[in-house]
């Protein structure tokens, strides 16, 4: 019984973590979107009015473009592990019900 609360504790844990990280990851996303927006719209204005700058433009492009990356790439990773956590506690909750069964008594 100890052990299933303890299954049952780190449940809920990795329930907050994970309602906790997807809040976290839509503020980021938004704050990504906004910084983007605004460095375009800085970059074409920068380039149009001074077109010896074009590759300002690019440099914005780029460094987004990397960010973007990174941020897909950690919400894969996390999204990965929390998979992974849920699906561990998982086969300890069977291996849990399965020493408890009478098939496992000999």
């Amino acid at each position: 019984m100890h052990d299933n609360n303890e299954i049952e504790k780190l449940e809920k844990v990795l329930i907050n973590f994970q309602k906790e990280w997807k809040e976290t990851q839509k503020k980021r996303s938004n704050k990504w979107r906004k910084h983007f927006l605004i460095s375009f719209i800085v970059a074409v204005t920068a380039s149009t009015l001074f077109p010896a700058l074009w590759w300002v433009s690019l440099v914005i492009i780029a460094y987004f473009a990397g960010s973007l990356f990174t941020l897909l790439r950690q919400n894969a990773k996390t999204s990965n592990q929390i998979l992974e956590h849920k699906k561990q506690l998982q086969l300890v909750r069977l291996l849990r019900n399965f020493e408890s069964s009478p098939y496992s008594q000999k």
